[in-house]
């Protein structure tokens, strides 16, 4: 039940319906979801440890303001985890990884084409896991699995500062590069990417929209009203 309970919390805060500022009650979401209040204290010093969360002891709990500096490193490490990845895993790379990353980079196109966020931060995480597992790597896998739900959150937030022209030619770039198997030059798409796109769209986020401000009073997600 504690699983369930932080994913649902999880998915609520990086899919906006938990908003920044928004204040979290324990025994209320426990009502709720009709369990004990020890899986929902779990699930929220979980989402701490992930700055999802904010926590002050007999004070508040609450969902954490977006954090652009904190978003600028999450993404800036991401891509690194990648680089480093590709690095030690491109030369092990048979034909049947390099089919299963172009489906995947595939499946980043497709997303882009529909211009659904959600479906290409899915769609790269796929992908830089998979060169990590190619790699044998599982502390990669783990930091991509901690960094993946703050740089979800904030590109649900970011959807209208998309440079998807930028991406998609990142992308295409990414794939000819894995199917050449080039390091280098996967390397170096990478880094235009991590670089110079993604930054500018935060950049951009950060300018057109203004943090949320707190919410107080009871929260009562969707997740926590089905039957």
């Amino acid at each position: 039940m504690s699983e369930e309970v932080y994913r649902r919390l999880r998915d609520a805060i990086v899919n906006g319906e938990l908003r920044p500022g928004q204040r979290i009650r324990d025994y209320e979401l426990a009502e709720d979801l009709g369990t004990s209040k020890t899986p929902v204290r779990h699930a929220l010093a979980r989402l701490a440890e992930l700055g999802l969360v904010e926590m002050q002891r007999n004070r508040y709990t609450r969902v954490a303001p977006l954090d652009i500096d904190h978003i600028r490193d999450a993404v800036a490490m991401f891509g690194d985890i990648w680089i480093g990845s590709v690095r030690h895993a491109m030369p092990l790379l048979q034909e049947d990884d390099v089919a299963y990353l172009i489906d995947l980079t595939e499946d980043m196109s497709s997303a882009i084409s529909k211009r659904d966020v959600a479906a290409f931060s899915g769609a790269l995480r796929a992908v830089v896991v998979a060169f990590a597992r190619i790699e044998g790597n599982s502390t990669r896998v783990g930091a991509i699995e901690v960094l993946g739900p703050q740089i979800r959150r904030f590109t649900q937030q970011a959807r209208g500062a998309f440079d998807w022209d930028g991406i998609e030619r990142a992308t295409a770039e990414v794939r000819e590069a894995i199917r050449q198997r080039d390091a280098a030059v996967t390397r170096a798409v990478i880094v235009t990417l991590f670089d110079d796109v993604l930054p500018a769209i935060i950049d951009r986020a950060a300018e057109e929209t203004d943090a949320a401000e707190p919410q107080q009073g009871r929260v009562r997600p969707a997740f926590a009203r089905e039957p």
